[in-house]
């Protein structure tokens, strides 16, 4: 039996302290991540301890704290990509404390390029994209070529798995992510983010067959593997059991088969199981239609969020959304006839974009009129194939990851090809600015969040809201 400690950063000021979004996220998140990987080592016998050091006054004392009390033999960290440095800083903590604790990273970031994180830093080993089934051969069997998806540091050298890319066929057969490992008094959410407390994360689908070029696959792949309706619902009900209140979805097409999200509807139904939900992970507006939403709404569903992305047909063509601006209005109009509320996310910055374009992306997001809209500037993450595509042609101006932050400016990451950074950053805060101040929407939403209670918490959210 070994001891294992899985460790998420503190992100939380990292992140959000300069983001517009700041007021809709929370320190309280459960990391799903952490507590799926932490199922099969349970099962297995071993003990497994998750530290979230996001919710630490003192992050570096906790981590500290843990160590010396747990005395772990293998520490586990996830990261993304603005946090892989934070990452290190914390292997090279871990090793100060105990040189022999096996430390190992996975998530977003390790996954794209884990040669060069084995190079940079004092972790050992990386798995690249889902550990659930390679954490626990790590852990019984030490290093090995034979384990899959693996990279490792071995003397000098970094070595590499025999074989990638295996992903787990059958959701079914995981384990329940072990969310008895956390206090669920530590976690809450802001009002504006959810309806009830404590709030957790889960996915019942992993993969997405859509190829958009700013978005990273490395950790589920292209290939989508669903867990039945039936998994689904002995999932959602075991949560509440434990005592969460709402659940949001974080699947990247979760009505990707819209029969089987209709069932897993059903199911909820039949079992009597009352409780808010939402597919926060968004829902892509080709793969919705009447009934369907309907039933969501019936199920307990009360947000839609949809990916637009961009109020140009060229610009959408161009990142390979492979969707159509009619397929859009008649998403969001559906999902508002249904009674839910809707949200969409927009991109400013898109490659080859133009003025005219932004102008059409703020224009139809106010012709949509969800009651919530997100616009980012595009950012190349590695391990995209715009990143890529960037890359190739001699335009990424840094890898000095600190600075691939959603919450700060881009503008020392990349030369955009047809757009000034001025331009660009006076547009994104326009966007905000034209679709949130005006009249009839400021008195739409006055009059909805008077009726569902949520006002003082938009109101709050308003006034944290760097405009």
């Amino acid at each position: 039996m070994a001891k294992i400690i899985l460790i998420n950063p503190d992100y939380y000021e990292d992140i959000f302290a300069q983001s517009k979004a700041r007021a809709a996220v929370s320190r309280g998140v459960i990391p799903l991540g952490l507590a799926s990987l932490a199922a099969p080592l349970l099962a297995a016998g071993h003990k497994v301890r998750i530290v979230n050091l996001n919710l630490a006054d003192n992050p570096e004392a906790c981590l500290s704290d843990a160590i010396r009390e747990f005395r772990p033999d293998v520490a586990g960290i996830t990261a993304t990509t603005p946090l892989i440095y934070k990452a290190y800083e914390i292997a090279s903590r871990i090793k100060s404390l105990d040189r022999n604790i096996l430390v190992l990273a996975g998530g977003p970031h390790p996954s794209a390029v884990p040669e060069e994180v084995l190079a940079e830093s004092q972790i050992d080993g990386v798995v690249r994209g889902e550990g659930d089934a390679v954490l626990p051969l790590i852990v019984e069997q030490g290093f090995s070529p034979s384990i899959a998806n693996l990279f490792y540091k071995s003397g000098d050298s970094c070595m590499k798995a025999e074989r990638q890319r295996d992903f787990i066929s059958d959701l079914d057969s995981l384990p329940f992510p072990a969310f008895e490992l956390f206090d669920l008094k530590d976690y809450s959410q802001p009002g504006i983010a959810s309806r009830k407390a404590p709030m957790g994360y889960m996915e019942t689908s992993r993969g997405c067959y859509a190829r958009c070029i700013f978005c990273n696959k490395n950790i589920h792949g292209y290939k989508m593997r669903m867990k039945s309706p039936l998994r689904v619902v002995d999932e959602m009900a075991r949560m509440l059991r434990l005592g969460f209140q709402e659940i949001q979805i974080i699947d990247d097409i979760f009505t990707a088969d819209m029969e089987r999200a209709y069932i897993i509807c059903e199911e909820i139904l039949r079992r009597g199981l009352n409780f808010p939900w939402y597919p926060r992970g968004g829902i892509r507006v080709d793969r919705v239609n009447q009934e369907l939403l309907h039933m969501m709404k019936r199920a307990g569903c009360y947000r839609i969020p949809f990916g637009v992305e961009s109020g140009s047909q060229r610009i959408l063509d161009l990142v390979k959304k492979k969707i159509t601006l009619e397929q859009c209005e008649r998403a969001v109009r559906l999902a508002k006839a249904a009674g839910l509320e809707t949200e969409c996310y927009f991109m400013i910055g898109h490659p080859t974009e133009t003025e005219e374009d932004i102008k059409k992306s703020i224009a139809f997001a106010i012709k949509l009129n969800p009651d919530y809209a997100k616009f980012a500037i595009t950012i190349p993450l590695p391990g995209t194939p715009l990143f890529n595509e960037m890359t190739a042609q001699g335009r990424i101006k840094t890898r000095n990851w600190d600075k691939y932050n959603f919450s700060l400016p881009p503008k020392e990451l990349y030369d955009h090809d047809t757009l000034s950074w001025e331009v660009i950053e006076r547009y994104y805060t326009l966007s905000h600015r034209k679709f949130y101040f005006r009249p009839h929407y400021i008195l739409h939403m006055i009059h909805k969040t008077v009726l569902n209670g949520t006002v003082f918490a938009h109101i709050k959210a308003f006034l944290k809201t760097r405009w």
